[in-house]
């Protein structure tokens, strides 16, 4: 076998492993985006969310659950915008390991150490959010890979983005519909 010969077929076996590989990435990125998760995946819309009680939710509120990591710099963004929310239903920000060392609004309880209901709720990456109704089961589990997508959870668990700067709108009988 010639020198060329041997190069093209070493070539062809490394453009090969390479579309594996991306193939593989493609994968679990469309499993990261598809939005609310399926029965497959294990947290279904509906069921009732594990361990909520040591979590504190306010009755009749629903309750957004942040799943975080200290080391994430999308985690950043999303807790830092988070933190600006006081117009947002009850926030329970959950940090594997160690949690950010900031003071909290007075709708949002900082968890450290929570590595165990990471995986009772099948966290596959962070930052993920949990919507948990205030019957208490799950309204949508999602990735939320950006401050969009954290501003729609709160206006769909009824609560109101407040941008930064911007002044808070007074809340109105409507505002205070259970959801």
């Amino acid at each position: 076998m010639t020198f060329e010969t041997t190069a093209l077929l070493v070539t062809w076996v490394a453009i090969l492993l390479l579309a594996l590989v991306v193939a593989g990435l493609v994968r679990q990125v469309h499993h990261l985006t598809k939005g609310p998760r399926t029965p497959d995946d294990g947290l279904t819309t509906g069921m009732t969310a594990p361990a909520l009680a040591r979590l504190a939710p306010e009755p009749g509120r629903p309750t957004l659950l942040l799943f975080l990591g200290a080391e994430c710099p999308a985690c950043h963004d999303v807790f830092e915008e988070a933190l600006g929310q006081t117009e947002a239903p009850p926030i329970r920000a959950l940090f594997f390991d160690d949690a950010l060392d900031v003071t909290p609004p007075d709708n949002m309880v900082v968890l450290a150490d929570q590595g165990d209901l990471f995986q009772e709720y099948q966290v596959p990456a962070t930052p993920y959010a949990v919507l948990v109704g205030s019957d208490g089961r799950i309204r949508t589990a999602e990735p939320v890979g950006s401050v969009r997508a954290l501003h729609g959870l709160i206006v769909q668990a009824g609560g109101r983005v407040v941008e930064a700067g911007a002044p808070v709108p007074p809340i109105t009988d409507a505002d205070t519909a259970t959801v």
